[in-house]
């Protein structure tokens, strides 16, 4: 059995179950990476960043192996689906096990966990309040299925760097595309900056968690 290593920050300001922020990071990164951004996040949320469970040879890990070079990266189809069955057990795990508000689980992913964010968005978004996807983008291998009803209730936040040498911003356009079909709380925005986050993207995203904090759960109370 696969086990993800994570770190965490409990919530600032407690007033029962807290809502979740999972994060996943990129090919060749690790956990802390995006974890460095917890000053930033909302102080209601409880924020766990996970590790991918593949260890790569030069440091670093990866939800699932990559061939190819930077804009043209070909995915290994059978570790890519096994990451996507991973992530959804454990998505729909953690609220039970950390004590997290289950109708307030958000993701934010950044490249290969941006991908993965989005698979698990047209895949299970019952089972989440949001998505921010940030330099990444939905993977047509893991959308042949139509999507699931709840993605139209779903908020999703795609940010992307116009100069993008590692995911072609073409990628991401494609995706806000397909999603603007069939996720009318999407919302896309692009900076001009290669495969990194912008200052721009990150106030906005700031913006957007409090925003979605403030509302009622996409899905419902029950």
């Amino acid at each position: 059995m696969t086990t993800i290593r994570t770190v965490e920050r409990r919530p600032l300001v407690e007033a029962g179950p807290a809502p979740l922020l999972l994060m996943l990071h990129g090919f060749g990164s690790h956990e802390r990476d995006l974890f460095e951004l917890a000053d930033l996040i909302d102080d209601r949320m409880h924020i766990v960043s996970a590790r991918a469970p593949i260890a790569l040879p030069w440091g670093g890990f990866a939800w699932y192996e990559l061939s190819g070079a930077p804009g043209r990266l070909i995915p290994d189809p059978v570790g890519r689906a096994r990451a996507v069955d991973l992530l959804i057990k454990f998505v729909s795990e953690l609220p039970g096990r950390i004590g997290t508000d289950p109708r307030r689980t958000y993701l934010f992913g950044f490249s290969q966990g941006a991908i993965l964010s989005l698979a698990l968005a047209w895949r299970i978004p019952e089972k989440l309040a949001g998505v921010i996807a940030a330099n990444g983008y939905l993977d047509p291998a893991l959308a042949t299925d139509p999507p699931a009803a709840g993605l139209a209730r779903l908020p999703i936040l795609q940010l992307h760097g116009s100069y993008d040498d590692v995911i072609p911003v073409e990628q991401a356009r494609a995706t806000r595309d397909l999603l603007a079909q069939h996720a009318p709380r999407h919302h896309y925005h692009e900076d001009p900056v290669g495969h990194s986050l912008h200052p721009n993207g990150l106030n906005l995203m700031q913006r957007w968690l409090a925003e979605q904090l403030d509302g009622p759960p996409p899905h419902g109370d029950g």
